[in-house]
């Protein structure tokens, strides 16, 4: 009899965590798995337990010695929680390095970081001529150490030259495109992306919009179902041939699937909450522009939606999002 993978996920219950969680349950492979998940609320814990065969543990990521535990438990650990919280990742570093020490298992860790490490500071005077690709190596190691989430990627980086984990850093664009299925009927997991509703909370709350400079820059988008798409494919090539997946050093995968002015999705906010009576805030604009190369290379990663779906299908995540705070308040 086999040996079960042993998989351990933070973030479960939000809107990337809560994605990939969903495509693990639902795996091929599932009965190979024993997934754990942490998570905070105990409801939801007993859900995913009772409901999608999910072990958990409650707590938080201020829960050291749990997330160092848990780490050094399983041989594949997705952190899609608090990307820049540094005493986190320690922990589950340490959790890893436990693990290898003890086992001789070269464990692999799936970290989420985001594509705004590579923004500039143009203040929405100006479309950036620099673009990055995930494949160029010394222009991402030519970032700053101060720069955004920079600080917990470089302490992962180091942690795979020491030689006892493999790590992969994913870095999604604007991530766009309402959550669905199973977990998040359920209620398990949030369904919105973090960017839509801020924006919408602050004009419900200021009633009113500012543009820094002239709104020229851009950044990338990506639908959440390609991005758990990505996840996947890192994942399913890490459990069935390693060696040939970029890690360390190497191991940045970017995650867009084409560019947008920063101005337009504040147009359409802004029109859509003008529709209900609303109005829109202020937003910093910088560019953010990255090619997600590496995982079409690797593991040719397809995304089926683009920037057209992202604004296309914006008016309509608004007014899901204006519903439910409006409800959140009635």
């Amino acid at each position: 009899m086999s040996t079960k993978v042993t998989i351990f996920l933070t973030g479960a219950t939000g809107y990337i965590g809560g994605s990939v969680l969903q495509r693990l349950v639902q795996h091929p492979n599932r009965q190979d798995f024993e997934i754990s998940a942490f998570v905070r609320n105990a409801d939801k814990a007993k859900q995913l337990e009772a409901q999608f065969g999910v072990k958990t543990v409650v707590g938080s990521l201020q829960d050291l010695d749990k997330l160092s535990s848990l780490s050094e438990n399983a041989h594949i650990v997705i952190h899609t929680a608090d990307c820049d919280d540094v005493n986190a990742i320690n922990a589950i570093l340490g959790g890893l390095k436990a693990r290898h020490e003890k086992t001789g298992d070269l464990p692999a860790l799936i970290h989420t970081s985001g594509l705004a490490e590579i923004v500039d500071d143009a203040r929405g005077e100006y479309v950036s001529d620099k673009v990055y690709s995930d494949l160029d190596i010394a222009s991402i190691e030519a970032l700053p150490p101060t720069a955004l989430h920079r600080p917990v990627d470089l302490l992962i980086v180091a942690a795979d030259v020491a030689g006892y984990v493999r790590t992969h850093i994913v870095l999604p664009s604007v991530i766009f495109g309402p959550a669905t299925g199973p977990l998040f009927d359920a209620g398990i997991a949030n369904p919105h992306t973090i960017s839509i509703p801020l924006l919408v909370r602050i004009a419900l709350t200021r009633g009113s919009l500012g543009i820094i400079g002239k709104g020229a820059c851009v950044w990338g988008a990506v639908h959440i179902e390609d991005t758990a798409d990505l996840y996947l494919g890192i994942f399913n090539s890490v459990l069935s041939n390693p060696d040939k997946i970029s890690h360390g050093r190497e191991g940045y995968f970017f995650v867009e699937n084409g560019e947008f002015p920063m101005v337009e999705p504040s147009r359409i906010i802004v029109e859509t909450l003008f529709e209900h009576g609303r109005i829109i805030a202020y937003l910093l604009y910088a560019n953010s522009r990255g090619r997600a190369e590496r995982a079409r290379k690797e593991f040719s990663w397809t995304p089926k939606y683009s920037v057209k779906d992202f604004l296309e299908g914006l008016k309509s995540e608004v007014e899901l999002i204006l519903k439910r705070e409006d409800a959140k308040n009635s």
